[in-house]
Formats: C-alpha cells, structure tokens, sequence
C-alpha cells in the first residue's frame, strides 16, 4: 500500500490555531447541489491569445494554475499540512515498479519538446493564511455557475491576487481547516470579489468532487506546489502539480475530476494524469543545484500530477508576495525559474486510468456552505 504523508507547507510562526488534520467526514460525505446550468468548462487557461516566442525558448503564459504556500515567512520553520485525508493522491510514494502506460514513450517525446519551467512571480497562487481574528467578508462571484457569494471569507488585509490576468488567490484559514481558493479575483479586504471561489477542507483530498475548483482539474490550488521551508529543507514530502499545452480533450482521468483540455491527437496527456522521473535515473550524476534536486528528488519519488493547460510546461512555487523574503537565497530572482537541467526525456506516465465524464457541479461542503 502507499504511504500517505502530509503536504507541508510555509505557515507564519506562532499565528493562530494550528490546521485541523484528522480527516473530517464532511470533506467525504458530501452534499450534491447541481447548478441551474452546467459550464462546459471551467475558467480558460491563457493559451491561444497570448503573444509569445516558441515554447522552447520562451518562459511560458501559463494558465491557471498554481498553487499555494505560507502566509509569511516562519522565522522557526513551522509547517502545517495539507491534504493529507482518506484518499490523497498528493502523499503516495510511487514504488519503483508501478505500472508505466503503454503510451508512456509517445506523450514523454511531446513533453520533452517543452522547455520545463517554474512558474514563480506570475500565473501561479499566492496563498494567505488567516486565524480566528481575520476580518471576514462575503465574496461576490460573478460567473453564474451555481453560486454567486462565498460567505464568511477570512480576508487578510494584506491579500492580493497574483498579477496575471487568472489573477487566482488563496487562502488557508488555520482556525477552521478551510481552504478557499478564488480565479479571477479583483480588490481585496471587504472589497474582494472574483469570477470564481470555492471552499474545501484541509484534511480532505484537496480535490473538488465536482469539478468546480480554481483550476481546470478540479484541485484545490493549493496542493502540490513548492514552498520555501522545502526548498530550504531540501526535501518535499508530496507530488507536484504541473500544467501543459497538449492537454487532451474529451474529459479528466482520476484523479481530476474536471478538465479544461482541448487538444486531440494520441500523444495529449489527459488532465490528472501522474508522471515521474525514472527511477534507475542516477539524480547525483546530473549536477544539480539545491532546488534543482529537491524537485528532482520528489519527481522521482512521488511524481506530478496534471492539473491545467497552460502555454508552457510548468509546475509551480508559492508566489512570493504570500511570503515576502521567504524565497531570499533559495531561488533566482526571476519570474520563472529555468528547470531544463532536469532530464523530461527521461519522464514516465504512470498507467493512465480511462477518461472519465467532463460534466462538472457545485457539491457542498462543510467551508463553502453551500
């Protein structure tokens, strides 16, 4: 059987209750409230309208995605975790003989076409922490998908969206274990709205059942990014999120459950799907860096896991402005950072489960009320 660990991320030094981590029934025994109209898909990803150089050269527009990390720098290191409830895929050790999808050559040659990159300044996910003493708000939602208010959102004051155009934003609310991720938000404090928000526990999966997340798989954002305690620690205990242009059309495999792939053709790589580096890879003969090992090492161990289409092929750290100084010394001060040194010819896709409905519905939950 796997082994099921936490994802750690940055969490403010002695601020507020720590996360609720037993796993929480109403994260699994979930109440289905379907929308008077179902999107065809969720919010677009900025792909074909966008003016850039080839993708081989080029660091990337990527769409939404991202994800999450720590309110502020922890002058002692603390960490909270994450999705580590029944059923995570985020904490599952890949064991050296799994089951590599017969296609696994085809969708690795098109991956390794793409200059592999990390979405760090831009078109990833700040994340804010929040306790019992944050002002809350009710969050307006101007897409008509089934809800048009977030209630009860805990704001911190100095929370802003990232500056890309998805402009998503999180926030880990430490004293309820509730995550509520936003696309397309505007202001902040008791002015934040967004075109999308959603609500999930932090003690579940971290996946929306129905689909109707901030990204285009239906993951918390959140999950599976690269914070700075990692980095500094030099280990990352979970799978990676990524995203990438050839995202295959006709609906997720598990354990998305929604996508936003428009690509046909044999070699698109469904959104969900899990890939790793090769486990006989010798990571030590490579001349990595820090980073470049950390992330190479939970590559290998835990893989990633699909969860956008993007303009490039990216996974993502926590935005900088979530953590200001967390990343001093840790990463090049550049808005993506260069992961080519890393071989991606060298991936494999893990046995890919069949594709499955791409409907998508608002489901209640124990954060998001509804």
């Amino acid at each position: 059987m796997a082994s099921l660990l936490p994802i750690v991320l940055n969490s403010p030094s002695g601020e507020g209750a720590p996360l609720v981590t037993s796993p929480d029934p109403a994260a699994l025994s979930i109440v289905e409230n379907p929308p008077d109209s179902t999107p065809s898909q969720l919010p677009r990803s900025l792909v074909d309208n966008t003016t850039k150089t080839p993708r081989s050269t080029s660091a990337p527009s990527t769409g939404r995605g991202g994800g999450g990390g720590g309110g502020a720098p922890a002058a002692s290191g603390g960490t909270s975790a994450l999705f580590a409830g029944p059923g995570s895929p985020w904490g599952q050790l890949l064991p050296a003989g799994a089951a590599v999808d017969p296609n696994s050559s085809g969708y690795v040659s098109s991956m390794a076409s793409e200059k592999f990159l990390m979405s760090f300044k831009q078109w990833t996910v700040p994340i804010y922490y929040a306790d019992a003493s944050t002002p809350r708000h009710d969050v307006p939602l101007t897409e008509n998908w089934g809800a048009s208010v977030l209630r009860n959102v805990p704001v911190p004051p100095n929370a802003k969206p990232d500056p890309s155009e998805d402009a998503h934003l999180s926030i880990v609310d430490r004293s309820t274990g509730c995550v509520y991720d936003f696309w397309g938000a505007k202001g902040g404090g008791s002015g934040l709205s967004a075109s999308w928000g959603n609500a999930i526990p932090t003690n579940s999966n971290g996946i929306y059942p129905g689909g109707m997340g901030s990204r285009g798989s239906g993951f918390s954002a959140a999950a599976g990014v690269v914070t700075a305690d990692e980095l500094r620690r030099g280990v990352i205990n979970h799978a990676l999120v990524f995203a990438y242009p050839n995202t295959k059309s006709g609906g997720p495999v598990a354990p998305a459950t929604k996508s936003d792939g428009r690509t046909g053709g044999g070699n698109a790589l469904p959104e969900g799907a899990r890939v790793r580096l090769d486990p006989s890879l010798n990571l030590a003969s490579l001349g990595l860096n820090k980073y470049e090992l950390t992330i190479a090492t939970a590559m290998q161990k835990y893989g990633m896991i699909l969860g956008d289409t993007s303009g490039g092929f990216t996974v993502y750290a926590q935005n900088p402005q979530s953590a200001p100084g967390a990343f001093t010394g840790l990463l090049p001060d550049d808005t993506w950072v260069d992961l080519t040194k890393i071989p991606t010819d060298r991936l494999q896709v893990m046995k890919l489960p069949p594709q499955s409905s791409n409907d998508s519905r608002v489901v209640g939950n124990r954060c998001n009320g509804w």
